[in-house]
């Protein structure tokens, strides 16, 4: 059966178009399981290999105003050609290194990341188990980087004997003994060949699409300038670490077939005709901290302009024509997203934004990743109609990943979230404004959902994650953890945080973070100084420390809400002839009730929290728990109404999203059967589902 969603569009309809216009990553195991299921359905297709026209370079700078905005540390020239049908890259890359430090350096550590999918020695293969993200490695088909020479400037000798690992038997890394000065350069050539794996995690081939990442011998990052004590920042490649680069640029050449399409970082300065069927592409780009690129004979390109406040950016969505229709929404959401970030943080500093969707069968294998001024999307299914927003989000999920990657570059090794975490938060922010709040993740058949009460739902107790927020991404005990405490509880700590200290304020606050930060690879330390200064300055240690250096989250319930009706005091009373007995006769009920609640907060986390008390008569009364801080377990309201009390309501705004909310109302009961307890807490469920996914 072939899906409308799937069919090949007419030759009209596959044009190009211009006008205005993680992630499939760690996410919560009930959003990957629903990603799962969505992404069962292929599609048929028919493909045939055409010489495509050669492409117009683009006429504008690798930066679209302004000079250099980096130190550029380390920046590459680099020289390549594709080989489609062995999955090979023979390669020239020669490296310009600054010792920006005040320390001599005596060793030049290089990343090797292709040699992950070397063997099952690899860490990478033994942290992964050669799965990822739903994608399996596929028997044999391996991949590999071989250093064949290596030469410094300015020395005849080939230096490739030089090259030590030291983390046998994984091969990620090797260490050049070369000696830098403070304030010195270096240049170093490398002649390498780069096998491609069969893609599974992030970079590799699926048939003739060729997602090219992480392919080149890239240098570690020394300690920031000033710093003597810190060492090299270059450690084995891990399945839960990502990337950490030094700002250059980027001179690429690359090598292709006549027959593919290319997209890579930064722009086309040039396209040329050479003999046996090939064509030589070059590319410049600048403060930028990686390069990536993509060969595929079938890609289409959509484009559109996104208007920023100092003016245009264009965007790509490269696609295959039976994609189409996603990719279309892949340029709607791409657009809106390059002009909300730019407005909420800083403007795109590159003229152009590429868009990868790959085809299906490398979707989870290639899908879902952020490089400079290109990422991959994914989300493609017949399940993913209009109004279920998983395509979108993957799409403005790695696009902010040009803020709080490309742009900020912290460690992602060390400090996933904040990355990947801060990233997730400000997506919210984006859907919200694209789509609406109550319709950011979904709006399909008279159902909507908002995207972070959406991810809330799905999320794990927090309690349930042995490990805090800030561990470095390879420490954690599994990706599930990982995922969680990196994207999830990151974002669900903002968000908490940003209620608390008002919205508008927050916003300003992580604007500025962005505009002080940017081009600096920031720590989470730098994040927590300036939203400190920003937010007024307020000691806000009470909630940094348990929430991202605590094991644990918030726990709150209601232990107990009842009423009794109030009557004046009852019982025997005085000595002698003084002597009365008050019975029911002499201190009648009267027509008040006094209404007691407890609540508890038996977590790590403890914030100011809203109690909402609803009574019969319709009135409403709201205490704030000013648990800011002070460790107390519980809390206790007592209350003398003229009515019975019908309903607690613990964060009735929903402000605290560190909690499950499922705990947070409590409907009273007449009798106080088991039965009608239980029927009120599946109320109270009920309820909050519909607050959460509501028709």
């Amino acid at each position: 059966m072939r899906f409308s969603v799937c069919q090949r569009p007419s030759a009209a309809a596959s044009a190009s178009r211009g006008g205005d216009g993680d992630p499939l990553g760690a996410w919560p195991k009930g959003f990957a399981v629903l990603a799962l299921i969505l992404a069962l359905a292929g599609c048929g297709r028919d493909h045939t290999k055409q010489v495509r026209p050669l492409p117009v370079p683009d006429a504008v700078s690798p930066l679209r105003t302004g000079g250099p905005r980096t130190a550029r540390i380390a920046s590459y020239t680099i020289e390549a050609t594709l080989d489609p049908e062995r999955h090979q890259i023979a390669a020239v890359s020669t490296l310009t290194w600054t010792n920006t430090s005040t320390v001599q350096v005596t060793s030049l550590p290089f990343h090797l990341y292709l040699n992950a999918f070397k063997n099952e020695e690899s860490l990478f293969w033994r942290s992964s188990r050669g799965q990822m993200r739903f994608a399996e490695a596929t028997p044999g088909k391996w991949g590999w980087i071989r250093i064949e020479s290596v030469i410094v400037a300015g020395s005849a000798a080939e230096r490739a004997g030089d090259l030590v690992n030291r983390h046998a038997p994984d091969e990620t890394v090797a260490e050049l003994p070369q000696v830098v000065e403070p304030g010195a350069s270096v240049t170093i050539t490398f002649k390498y060949t780069a096998q491609l794996p069969e893609v599974w995690a992030r970079t590799g081939y699926k048939g003739d699409f060729h997602m090219v990442a992480q392919w080149f011998p890239k240098i570690g990052v020394l300690a920031r300038p000033g710093d003597e004590k810190e060492p090299w920042e270059c450690r084995p490649f891990h399945a839960n670490s990502e990337f950490f680069a030094d700002f250059g640029t980027y001179d690429v050449t690359l090598t292709v077939p006549n027959t593919y399409v290319v997209a890579a970082t930064g722009v086309l300065a040039s396209a040329s005709e050479g003999s046996g069927g090939m064509r030589t592409y070059r590319y410049r780009a600048e403060d930028v901290h990686d390069f990536a690129w993509m060969a595929d004979p079938y890609m289409e390109t959509l484009i559109g302009t996104a208007q920023v406040e100092d003016g245009p950016v264009e965007v790509r969505v490269l696609a295959r024509p039976e994609q189409h229709d996603f990719a279309t929404r892949h340029l709607d959401a791409a657009v809106a997203a390059v002009e909300r970030f730019s407005a909420s943080y800083l403007p795109y500093p590159w003229p152009i934004l590429t868009v990868i969707d790959p085809p299906m069968e490398a979707s989870f294998g290639a899908g879902g990743m952020e490089y400079p001024t290109l990422v991959t999307t994914g989300g493609d299914t017949v399940f993913a109609r209009p109004g279920v927003r998983l395509p979108e989000f993957v799409t403005v999920h790695e696009i902010g990943h040009q803020w709080f990657q490309g742009i900020l570059a912290s460690n992602e090794v060390l400090e996933a979230w904040l990355d990947e975490g801060v990233n997730e938060w400000a997506d919210g922010k984006v859907m919200n404004e694209l789509y609406g709040p109550r319709a950011s993740g979904l709006d399909w058949m008279g159902w909507t959902a908002e995207i972070v009460a959406l991810r809330r739902a799905l999320a794990a107790d927090p309690a349930s994650l042995p490990s805090p927020i800030a561990t470095a991404a390879f420490a954690f005990v599994d990706n599930d953890a990982y995922g969680e405490a990196t994207y999830g509880s990151t974002m669900r700590a903002l968000y908490t945080l940003e209620q608390y200290a008002g919205a508008a304020k927050f916003a300003a606050a992580m604007k500025a973070y962005v505009k002080e930060w940017a081009w600096k690879h920031p720590t989470g330390r730098d994040l927590f100084d300036t939203l400190t200064r920003e937010l007024g300055g307020e000691d806000l240690t009470w909630f940094f420390g348990p929430v991202w250096k605590g094991v644990g989250g918030m726990d709150l319930g209601i232990r107990t809400a009842a009423c009794r009706v109030a009557h004046a005091p009852r019982g025997v009373f005085g000595e002698g002839s003084t002597l009365r007995v008050v019975g029911e006769t002499e201190a009648p009920d009267e027509a008040t009730f006094t209404c007691e609640v407890v609540v508890t907060n038996t977590g790590t986390l403890h914030v100011p929290v809203d109690i909402e008390l609803h009574f019969a008569d319709g009135s409403t009364v709201t205490h704030r728990w000013q648990d800011r801080g002070t460790g107390a377990r519980w809390y206790r309201i007592v209350e003398a109404r003229s009515s019975r009390l019908v309903e607690v309501a613990l964060d009735p705004k929903g402000e605290i999203a560190l909690d499950s909310p499922m705990r947070h109302r409590l409907r009273l009961e007449g009798d106080g059967s088991a039965s009608l307890r239980a029927a009120a807490w599946f109320g109270a469920t009920a309820q909050t589902l519909m607050q959460i996914v509501g028709p």
